[in-house]
């Protein structure tokens, strides 16, 4: 292999990478497989700082060019095949040796070495994306407890108590609809926080699609160093609220005081100081009293890729990472552990048991499956890049704009199509009857840097696939034209939750980005739109202004505006099943 001309340790690439992931799938010259647990050798979990980048660590840059093939092209089609036949490839390995790919991964991706940069950042999301299609078995530590011998098998649909299920053992199979990373059918809900058996015991969740997280969390993460600037400011007695003079902070230092905390134009409430500095949280709209802006999962609840990832590896798929167990959320990491959910001190899936493997009887093994090590920090950082660095969705209506000729002498030219009109139109509209006000266009990006846990900073206008993030001087920043405001709203008693959700309560939902909408139907939180008309119409509480705006609309105006929403789309490209 290569040596690198720096001083850094040799970089493994994504072919050596992958070459070992082939060649070591036997489990010969792997990593050893992940040590069964057992009570007389127990393991304590890392803190998750331990493998963090360190100051100033950044990719290498002796990297070869990412060239990525025009969407459409033969070159693209070629591409989607090789992604295929890797799959399928790496599949059949696994079935002749169960767990030896992410003992292979494990041992391509040292954490350290990711944290200092010393990898390819491509290569390093090639083979996160593979973490992401992998189908979990039971040698990687599918289910919990004593699943894997339970008859009736391993699966639930519904979740018991915080524990979760699993019901699938990848994450295609639940994220597909409109391309990979899509959403999920109605088919594929989950539902959480039950009793294991009931389905009107749960929560009913659909799986959202997953575009451009990497973006959404640069955001999300502006937006809370800005929230909690002002509330530093506020409390030393500064003022610090909104930046425009007429939403200015009121009072001074030593006297009771208030701020109306506004980040990228989004309104959060009002938070005041006591003149002996108490915080008085009561005033905030939309966000949590720790002014984190969480903009993962429905109802809010996550502020990284990371943590959302982790929670649903476990969730899902009965997958514990060492982030997961770094984290020491007891409701998640053991079958009938403490939470939330109604069932949080008998939903156990497997059976405790009493022996050495009972659940929480080993702390490198929380779910007593037997196997540690489930997910460790490498290729967990790996799909975490992945999921980084995937694409933005677009902003297009159908315009055919070159007239085609005649399909035979003396034949009129096909007529032409487009929806320009349409969706100027539309877009009044949605302004008009106040979408806009929750569903906000378009924010604006200061940097593209992205912050990850165990990995240097990702650029994302550099590093995504495309299309990417672009500055734009006029915008001062990188226009996402993601269509929410990252704050959670009160959506009524119709779509009240069965149960809370990490302290959120059950009306509460953040607001769903509409990017990519034409592609990721049904809608809603429980999947039960199947069409636009239908997840309007399942607007109440905050959004029940606009939902009776939308009713007095005519047919035409209708029309306009769900051209607009489907003109939110992904880029086409060729995939491979």
């Amino acid at each position: 292999m290569r040596r690198r001309s720096d001083a850094r340790p040799a970089a493994l690439g994504a072919r050596c990478a992958l070459a070992l992931l082939l060649a070591s799938c036997d489990g010969r010259d792997a990593a050893p497989p992940p040590r069964a647990a057992t009570a007389a050798t127990p393991a304590v979990a890392q803190p998750a700082s331990v493998h963090a980048a360190g100051p100033g660590a950044t990719w290498r840059t002796d990297c070869p060019p990412v060239v990525a093939p025009a969407p459409l092209g033969l070159d693209a089609a070629r591409d989607a095949h090789r992604r295929a036949e890797r799959r399928h490839e790496l599949r059949l390995r696994e079935a002749a040796v169960p767990g030896s790919f992410l003992r292979a991964l494990h041992a391509a991706l040292d954490p350290e070495r990711l944290a200092r940069g010393d990898l390819c950042l491509a290569e390093v999301a090639d083979l996160g994306e593979l973490v992401f299609d992998h189908e979990y078995g039971f040698a990687d530590g599918l289910g919990g407890g004593a699943a894997a011998k339970d008859p009736r098998g391993p699966f639930r649909r519904v979740h018991g108590g915080d524990f979760g299920g699993p019901e699938t053992i990848s994450c295609p199979s639940c994220h597909w609809v409109g391309g990979p990373n899509g959403a999920g059918a109605e088919t594929d809900n989950a539902f959480l926080q039950g009793d294991g058996e009931r389905p009107a015991s749960g929560v009913a969740r659909n799986p959202p699609a997953l575009l451009a997280p990497g973006v959404v969390q640069a955001l999300a993460a502006e937006m809370t160093r800005d929230l909690q600037r002002q509330r530093a400011a506020l409390v030393h007695g500064a003022g610090g609220g909104a930046r425009d003079a007429s939403d200015a902070a009121v009072g001074t230092a030593g006297a009771a005081r208030e701020a109306r905390l506004v980040s990228k134009g989004v309104d959060f409430g009002v938070l005041r100081v006591a003149a002996d500095a108490t915080l008085d949280t009561s005033g905030l709209r939309g966000i949590d009293a720790d002014l984190v802006v969480k903009p993962f999962g429905w109802k809010g609840t996550l502020a990284t890729i990371a943590s959302f990832s982790a929670e649903a590896l476990q969730l899902h798929a009965g997958v514990q990472s060492d982030e997961l167990i770094a984290r020491g959320a007891p409701g998640l990491l053991h079958p009938g552990g403490a939470g939330d959910g109604p069932n949080r001190a008998g939903a156990d899936p497997g059976g405790a048991g009493d022996g050495p493997n009972r659940a929480g009887a080993d702390p490198a093994d929380p779910d007593g499956d037997g196997i540690r090590g489930e997910i460790g920090r490498g290729p967990f950082a790996a799909m975490v890049a992945h999921l980084a660095l995937l694409e933005l969705p677009l902003m297009t209506p159908l315009v055919q704009d070159q007239v085609p000729p005649p399909a035979a002498p003396g034949l009129l030219a096909p007529a032409t199509t487009g929806f320009a009109n349409d969706l100027r139109r539309g877009r009044e509209q949605f302004h008009a009857i106040g979408c806009a006000g929750c569903h906000v266009p378009m924010l604006v990006l200061e940097s593209p840097m992205l912050e990850v846990d165990g990995l240097p900073p990702i650029d994302l206008s550099r590093a995504m696939r495309a299309p990417r993030l672009g500055y734009d001087a006029q915008a001062g920043g990188y226009p996402v034209w993601l269509f929410s405001d990252l704050k959670r709203h009160d959506m009524g008693d119709e779509n009240a939750a069965r149960h809370d959700q990490n302290g959120v309560t059950a009306r509460m939902y953040l607001t769903p980005r509409l990017w990519g909408v034409a592609d990721s139907a049904p809608y809603l939180h429980d999947g039960r739109a199947p069409s636009l008309d239908y997840a309007i119409a399942g607007h109440g509480g905050e959004g029940a202004a606009a939902r009776a705006a939308y009713a007095t609309l005519s047919h035409e105006e209708r029309g306009a505006l769900r051209v607009y929403l489907m003109s939110l789309r992904r880029a086409p490209r060729v995939v491979v099943p």
